[in-house]
C-alpha cells in the first residue's frame, strides 16, 4: 500500500479518523493525502432583475472566497497536527500531502480517487454542522463505488485498534477471497480474526461454514482466526452487539455487495442501521 487517501471536514473527530489513518500509513510507510472539498455552487435567490442579479452573484463569489479561505486555513492546521504527531511519535517513512478544492462532495470524491489512485480510502461517518447527513451520504457512495478497501470511522473517542477483527460472512463464494484481503491488509497489526454468520434458518448454512473453516484450517489451528455461526435472535441489534462487546471487536470487515450494500451481510434482518448502532469502525472489501 503506497497511498491513501483521508477526506476530511474539520469535524471534531477528524482527529480519531486521521489516527487510523497514521497507524495504517505507518506500518505500510506509505502516503497520505488529506482532501477537503468545500460547496461553491453559486446560488441566485433572484434573478428577475438585473441589479438584483448582479449584487447577488458578487456576493456569492465573496462568499466563495471566503469559503475557500476559511477551508485553507483549516486544511493548515491540520496538516501542522498531523506533522507533529508524525514527529512526536517517531513515525517514519510517512509523506503527507493536502489539498482543498470546491465543488460537489460525491463528484469532487469520484475525480480525486480517479486521479489519486489510492489504495484506501479512511473517512468518518458523520460530518460537520449540516454536512451530517450528507457526510453519510458520501461514505455510503464511496463503500459503493470504490474498487478498493474503504475503513469509514464512527464518532469515538479513542483509537481502538486493529487487534480484534470481526468478518462479516455470508457464505457466499467471495468469502475467503475477503478474508484473505483482510488478513493481507491488517498483517502487520498481526490481528485476530472472526469471521461470523448469523444464521438465517435456510438449509446448507453448517455446511458452508465448515467448508469455509476448512479453507483456513491451519491458521484456525495457530489460533489466528476462528469461525462462529451466531443464532436466530429476536432482537437483532443486541445480538451483534453482544458478539462484538464479548470478543472486544474493533472493526467490523464486509464485502459491500451491488445489490444493496448490506445486503446479505449476515442476514436479511440485519440492517446497516445495525451495523452503525455497534458505533465502531467498519472496512469494506471491494468484491
Amino acid at each position: 500500500m503506497k497511498k491513501i487517501l483521508v477526506p476530511v471536514d474539520f469535524s471534531e473527530h477528524t482527529d480519531i479518523t486521521c489516527s487510523y489513518a497514521l497507524k495504517l500509513a505507518d506500518a505500510y510507510q506509505a502516503e497520505l493525502m488529506l482532501f477537503h472539498t468545500y460547496f461553491d455552487q453559486v446560488i441566485l435567490t433572484d434573478t428577475t432583475f438585473p441589479d438584483s442579479m448582479n449584487m447577488n452573484a458578487v456576493y456569492n463569489e465573496e462568499l466563495i472566497r471566503e469559503m475557500h479561505s476559511q477551508a485553507e486555513v483549516n486544511m493548515k492546521k491540520l496538516h501542522a497536527t498531523l506533522e507533529k504527531r508524525i514527529t512526536e511519535e517517531k513515525i517514519r517513512n510517512v509523506q503527507l500531502k493536502s489539498t482543498v478544492v470546491g465543488g460537489d462532495i460525491e463528484m469532487e470524491l469520484k475525480m480525486v480517487c480517479a486521479e489519486y489512485l489510492p489504495q484506501m480510502v479512511i473517512m468518518g461517518t458523520r460530518g460537520l454542522g449540516q454536512n451530517v447527513n450528507v457526510w453519510g451520504r458520501v461514505s455510503t457512495y464511496i463503500i459503493n463505488h470504490a474498487k478498493v478497501p474503504v475503513l469509514t470511522v464512527p464518532e469515538i473517542k479513542t483509537f481502538m485498534g486493529f487487534q480484534n477483527v470481526m468478518v462479516a460472512a455470508d457464505l457466499s463464494e467471495g468469502n475467503a477471497a475477503a478474508i484473505l484481503q483482510v488478513l493481507n491488509l491488517l498483517k502487520p497489526f498481526k490481528s485476530s480474526l472472526y469471521v461470523v454468520h448469523f444464521l438465517t434458518g435456510k438449509d446448507g448454512e453448517e455446511q458452508k461454514m465448515e467448508a469455509l473453516k476448512r479453507e483456513f484450517s491451519d491458521m484456525e489451528q495457530q489460533g489466528k482466526i476462528c469461525f462462529d455461526l451466531v443464532g436466530i435472535s429476536d432482537d437483532n441489534q443486541k445480538a451483534l452487539d453482544d458478539y462484538v462487546a464479548s470478543n472486544g471487536i474493533e472493526i467490523i470487515a464486509f464485502q459491500p455487495h451491488k445489490r444493496s450494500l448490506f445486503y446479505g451481510l449476515f442476514t436479511k434482518n440485519i440492517t446497516k442501521k445495525n451495523l452503525f448502532s455497534t458505533n465502531i469502525p467498519l472496512l469494506a472489501i471491494p468484491v
